[in-house]
């Protein structure tokens, strides 16, 4: 259809995405064949039709097209809701001229679904990457034959499955020998150095290296003093890991300050996060960083690697002899036992990218199963209070081979022991798109499908849009303020729809990284133009306690001039700052205070009760009749103020106290019965 309308092909990018241009106006068309595209990311319809968009002799050429596609090809158009049609419904600004603003139609024919995105102005450059126009590929139909003889079959038959030398199975004991090396390292460890700590993640072997750590310095009381625990929370751990992890902090802190002779005081078990502006939703949502994959795993030091760096330069000077413990084995996968073979060689100690720092791996040479069957035949000093086996219940679910029921939860040792065997489960963060599926978060969500479901569907998006044929990604890099060729990051639309299903799947999103998410996106997207709706603000405002009001406007200027906005008559107005609906210090402030008054509201406030209420410039006094509550939230107060009754929205309390108390005036009537009587 295209061939023949003599547009150019300019070749085709991951597959199923290809670009087209006529002149000078690009498309690119997003191919789903073989699998159908995820109905979230394909966004909330728009009722509009094409037609309203293409009407200008301009675009009669993609006019053809999208009228060919519903006519000759009977595929039907949903075109989502989307900037480019809220910057063509604005009034004063109607701009189409940058390469941020694309209109995406979805067509949706029995077989076949179609992305269709347009850029409607003469480009520098194509999108995503394709660099100039190239031969018309042969799509005529080949059928190819396969020739195989029976004995070629053979290499078809189904071997059966040889357990994995790094299985958890659950031995009668550990190797002594193995045991004894380990604890013979961690002895030279605390011998040589001033400080040791463990790090701790959660997981099975670092759950070995502290109890191994833990028993050595309460054998050795002249030690206790050196140990430290440092974990790290990411912000989207897997919820159990996290409670778990939250749980040992606890357990394990109390534990040791009973047993230790000089104590210890929970400075000495931390868990590091990231800062707020590095999080990984403030990257996703703010920066618009698509989700990690293999090739780009921005995760790993902004999430884990600073904040861990950032509390050893914090808390240890130099001349501490420091060393981290880490539960690295050789046998967890090829490329543990090549990067441990690197930097460690055969020496005890590597040497850290701080100030010198040791790191060591005393299990290096465990097993699997010297690590499960250690777990479970060994009990921790802390065993009474929160044993091992409940950590081996989760793995022992995320592995899928439990031999309890679904769902049941284990009480004890011994059914935690049945429940694990066969399989090793690897743990992390639940958003976690490096890897093309999480078997361990969808096996925990069949035992915990309410504490986890949300977040495995969550996490299917975001590695959804991963694919560039949801038009997630802008198609073009930006440099400084301009652009060059590529793929680009998340464009504001796919960032509402994830932020929708985010809020829709009830999912935490913690107060501080919204207010990071909008400083992010005054900061860079609306200087560099690109368009920021009203729908983003309203949705991403969702999750505050209370909408920040509707004194900002939606940025819809191009990006060739960024220090210029357009007044009601359209006329360009230069300003010495764009960042437009900027949270100033009021707003946060005026944040704070209204959670304060609900949280008063909730805690303190019963019908009946009489108050004084202090709003911007006068103050009421009253009796509450009402309070009408949405999602738990207070939102209006009626009250009964001499003979009538007032409304006052939450939003515009400054203060709120009880002068009379409805229990105590109940109270003092009965006293008065008692007293008459």
């Amino acid at each position: 259809m295209l061939k023949k309308r003599k547009w150019n092909y300019f070749g085709t990018v991951r597959n199923w995405t290809s670009v087209f241009e006529h002149s000078g106006q690009f498309i690119a068309i997003h191919h789903f064949i073989k699998d159908k595209p995820l109905k979230e990311l394909m966004g909330i319809p728009d009722r509009i039709h094409w037609s309203e968009f293409l009407n200008e002799s301009d675009f009669n050429e993609i006019m053809l097209f999208t009228h060919g596609l519903e006519e000759q090809l009977k595929m039907k158009c949903m075109i989502p809701e989307q900037t480019f049609v809220d910057a063509l419904k604005d009034p004063y600004n109607p701009l189409m001229n940058s390469p941020k603003h694309k209109l995406m139609l979805w067509f949706t024919g029995e077989e076949v679904t179609l992305l269709v995105e347009i850029f409607f102005n003469p480009q520098q450059f194509p999108p995503y990457g394709v660099k100039a126009p190239m031969n018309w590929p042969d799509i005529s139909h080949r059928v190819e034959y396969e020739t195989q003889s029976l004995f070629a079959a053979l290499d078809y038959i189904v071997q059966p499955e040889i357990t994995s030398p790094d299985a958890m199975t659950i031995e009668d004991s550990i190797n002594p020998d193995t045991l004894q090396t380990s604890k013979l390292d961690i002895e030279r460890i605390f011998k040589e150095c001033t400080k040791v700590i463990v790090a701790y993640s959660g997981g099975k072997d670092s759950s070995v290296i502290l109890q191994l750590c833990v028993e050595f310095v309460l054998e050795h009381p002249e030690y206790q003093d050196k140990l430290y625990i440092v974990s790290a929370s990411t912000g989207v751990e897997n919820p159990l890991i996290e409670k778990h992890i939250r749980s040992m902090q606890e357990v394990v802190t109390i534990k040791l300050d009973e047993l230790f002779e000089n104590g210890f005081d929970e400075s000495r078990f931390v868990i590091v996060e990231p800062k707020s502006d590095q999080t990984y939703v403030t990257c996703v949502f703010g920066d618009g960083f698509i989700p990690p994959s293999s090739t780009f795993k921005w995760c790993v030091e902004r999430l884990k690697v600073n904040p861990g760096r950032e509390d050893l330069l914090e808390r240890f000077s130099d001349e501490d002899l420091v060393c981290q413990v880490l539960g690295l084995r050789t046998l967890e996968s090829s490329n543990r036992s090549r990067s441990i073979q690197e930097h460690f060689g055969d020496d005890l100690y590597g040497i850290h990218v701080l100030r010198g720092l040791k790191t060591a791996p005393p299990i290096r040479h465990w097993s699997g199963a010297d690590v499960a069957t250690y777990l479970a035949t060994k009990p921790s000093p802390w065993n009474d209070e929160y044993s091992n086996h409940r950590l081996i219940n989760i793995y022992g679910m995320a592995s899928g081979l439990m031999e309890c029921p679904i769902g049941a939860m284990i009480q004890n040792d011994n059914d935690a022991i049945k429940s694990c065997s066969g399989s090793s489960a690897r743990f992390g963060c639940w958003a976690c798109t490096v890897v093309k599926e999480d078997h361990s978060l969808k096996n925990l969500v069949e035992a915990y499908p309410e504490e986890l479901g949300s977040y495995y569907k969550m996490r299917s998006l975001l590695k959804g849009v991963q694919d560039i044929r949801y038009g997630g990604c802008s198609g073009y890099y930006r440099n400084h303020g301009g652009f060059s060729s590529g793929y680009g990051d998340l464009t504001i639309d796919v960032r509402i729809n994830l932020l929708r299903n985010w809020w829709e799947l009830n999912i935490p999103l913690p107060e501080i990284e919204v207010i990071e998410i909008i400083k992010k996106v005054k900061a860079r997207e609306v200087p560099e133009g690109l368009a920021v709706s009203n729908r983003f603000w309203d949705t991403l405002y969702r999750f505050l306690p209370v909408h920040p009001g509707i004194n900002h406007r939606a940025m819809y200027d191009p990006i060739w001039e960024p220090n210029y906005l357009r007044n009601e008559d359209n006329k360009k107005v230069k300003l010495a700052s764009v960042g437009i609906d900027r949270v100033t210090q009021i707003d946060l402030s005026w944040i704070a205070n209204y959670k304060l008054v609900s949280q008063q509201i909730k805690a303190a406030i019963d019908i009946n009760d009489c108050v004084q209420i202090v709003l911007k410039n006068q103050i009421v006094r009253g009796e509450i009749i009402e309070v009408q509550v949405v999602n738990g939230i207070p939102k209006v107060l009626k009250l009964q103020v001499a003979k009538r009754q007032v409304e006052l929205p939450v939003t515009v309390i400054k203060q709120i106290k009880v002068t009379e108390s409805h229990a105590h005036r109940v109270s003092l009537h009965q006293q008065m019965l008692d007293f008459s009587l």
